[in-house]
């Protein structure tokens, strides 16, 4: 079983050391998440390491999975929302950089980041606006049925211009 991550690391020192953590976060320590979610109860796997960019500034590069209980809008009931994100961050880097490079940015408060902020973050982008059961299997008035999915025959209404074109 992977241990409990530690909530703050020292960049420096960690990117100095080249250092590489597994672990594991409770939903229920990201308050900002569990607001989201129908219960808190799930854990967060992570992986994640310190190490310096291509910029030549540090970087936070790692991987996150879960399975979250969010609120279906259909039927209001919890459905699991698995999710495995990888992500790649530069630390405190220049304006240069951050025009240059692809990557996001995280900020250190007097070197410290903290790594349940970050995680947090990440998982709140990456969930999804709406959640659904899929196909309305949940709410059976909610089933789409295949007649409905047959597109509606319209009739183009530029098609009455086509009578005032002329030939020459």
């Amino acid at each position: 079983m992977l241990d409990k991550l530690k909530q703050c690391y020292q960049v420096l020192k960690e990117v100095s050391r080249n250092s590489h953590f597994e672990g594991q976060i409770d939903v229920a320590d990201l308050s900002r998440l569990g607001e989201l979610l129908a219960n808190s109860e799930s854990t967060i796997e992570m992986q994640f390491e310190f190490r310096v960019s291509d910029y030549d500034v540090p970087m936070l590069s790692g991987e996150i999975q879960t399975s979250l209980q969010m609120e279906c809008q259909r039927c209001l009931q919890a459905m699991e929302t698995p999710l495995q994100l990888i992500f790649k961050l530069l630390v405190d880097a220049p304006d240069d950089v951050i025009r240059e490079s692809s990557l996001d940015t995280v900020y250190s408060e007097d070197g410290l980041i903290d790594l349940f902020e970050v995680v947090e973050d990440e998982l709140i982008l990456a969930l999804p606006l709406v959640s659904m059961h899929e196909n309305g299997s949940c709410n059976k008035h909610w089933q789409v049925s295949d007649n409905d999915r047959e597109p509606v025959a319209r009739e183009n209404p530029f098609s009455v211009l086509k009578d005032l074109k002329t030939t020459h």
